[in-house]
């Protein structure tokens, strides 16, 4: 079956559009904000945060990154008004970081703002490698200011131990998870059990460290590990909590807050759903298997 599911990834592009729609209303709240809000409200009432993201990235010129930041501001006040907690993730290439760094910085600070005054919280994602330390400069620059912000780290990359440390020492909010992005093993671990151990490696230095740590993971090897080295540092329940995306393993997501882990649930909304859905299956062989069910449907 696995074998199949690697050919039904390496098909995506050909798979027709409406099949994959199909399969990505499991992973997307929906196109609007209104379904983003009513997502989270659902979410609240399983005992579970969440974090909303508007999708899209890489944007092509300032005026979309503009619009960008208004979609965000638009979003923390539907929260507010809607009454859930403001929590928000942003991709920095949606706001013109490969295009001019200074505005993309000024833009985002809007949002946090924004966010900070309804007494909330943005997540500044990684990207790819080459985003890595403009990434970084953004958020040490916002939080340099007092505002409420964190980062994500990528296990997968060589570098994170360093960033890491640093972070922990300096108690900034982490995001870690495994790293989505294909990156040349020159600078970044490529092997399964590779990414795990090095997982485990820097989640150790964030919870020794001072910060709250966002453990991102749908891979029960990794959560098992994270909870048995949670309980033998001791850590307490406001220095962590687990993530997990919209729509994967709910069973696993609902067992941990069972336990009595902290969980918030990656939110993402809008009308670039497609891009987003194509690399989370391209990501997640396993969810291929959706894909593989659809079709049929769709030829029955």
């Amino acid at each position: 079956m696995a074998i199949l599911h690697r050919l039904v990834v390496a098909a995506i592009p050909l798979v027709p559009r409406a099949v994959v729609a199909r399969v990505a209303r499991r992973y997307i709240a929906g196109e609007t904000l209104e379904e983003a809000v009513a997502a989270a409200r659902a979410l609240r009432e399983e005992k579970c945060d969440t974090t909303v993201d508007v999708l899209g990235e890489f944007i092509t010129t300032m005026d979309q990154a503009g619009a960008t930041a208004e979609d965000y501001l638009r979003t923390v006040r539907a929260l507010r008004d809607g009454g859930v907690t403001v929590n928000v993730s942003v991709k920095l290439t949606a706001f013109g970081l490969l295009l001019d760094a200074e505005a993309c910085a000024r833009l985002v600070e809007r949002v946090v703002r924004e966010a900070a005054a309804a007494g909330g919280f943005v997540r500044v994602d990684m990207e790819d490698a080459p985003c890595t330390d403009r990434t970084l400069a953004i958020h040490d620059g916002l939080r340099a200011k007092g505002l409420p912000v964190g980062v994500v780290l990528q296990a997968r990359l060589h570098r994170t131990p360093r960033d890491a440390a640093r972070l922990a020492a300096e108690g900034a909010s982490v995001r870690l998870c495994k790293g989505i992005y294909l990156e040349p093993p020159s600078i970044a671990h490529t092997g399964r059990e590779e990414i795990r151990a090095a997982f485990l490696e820097n989640l150790a230095i964030l919870l020794d460290g001072k910060g709250r740590v966002a453990i991102a993971t749908h891979d029960d090897v990794l959560v098992e590990a994270a909870e048995r080295m949670l309980r033998e540092k001791r850590i307490p329940r406001e220095r962590y909590e687990f993530q997990m995306l919209l729509g994967v393993l709910p069973g696993l997501r609902r067992s941990l807050v069972a336990k009595g882990h902290p969980l918030r649930v990656y939110v993402p909304y809008g009308t670039s759903w497609y891009a987003y859905s194509t690399r989370r299956l391209r990501e997640n062989p396993e969810v291929a298997g959706n894909i593989v069910r659809a079709l049929f449907r769709r030829g029955s």
